[in-house]
């Protein structure tokens, strides 16, 4: 995929809700292929703290890959805390993390994801 499309994943992973803090795209490595925080929003974590965090998920949801052949693949992962949520899909080769606000429930999380699966399904394969 060219870097403009997966930009234009990110966009509209913004315009589902206006509670989406950030969209990112990540390769298998964890580095950014496109995407970042919402324009005006804050990040809540330093900036020196963000190689941390996505190396974090990147390990962790690599790790789950493992269990794929027992339990299947993973459809979506979903964390609720205090502060914000935050969602990992796989879409092709690529991870896609997104943050939202607290309000943001489990339901739109999955809305969301179903959303973008289905309408970039054929431009991954």
């Amino acid at each position: 995929m060219l870097q403009v499309q997966w930009d234009k994943i990110c966009n509209e992973i913004f315009k589902f809700d206006r509670r989406v803090r950030s969209a990112t795209i990540l390769d298998q490595s964890g580095r950014q292929v496109a995407g970042g925080m919402r324009k005006g929003i804050p990040s809540l974590e330093p900036q020196s703290e963000d190689l941390r965090l996505i190396a974090g998920i990147t390990i962790q949801l690599n790790n789950d890959r493992t269990w794929d052949r027992y339990f299947g693949k993973n459809q979506f992962t979903y964390s609720k805390r205090e502060r914000l949520n935050i969602m990992t899909f796989y879409l092709g080769e690529k991870l896609v993390l997104v943050s939202a606000e607290p309000d943001f429930t489990l339901q739109q999380a999955q809305d969301l994801r179903n959303q973008i699966v289905t309408n970039h399904a054929e431009e991954i394969r």
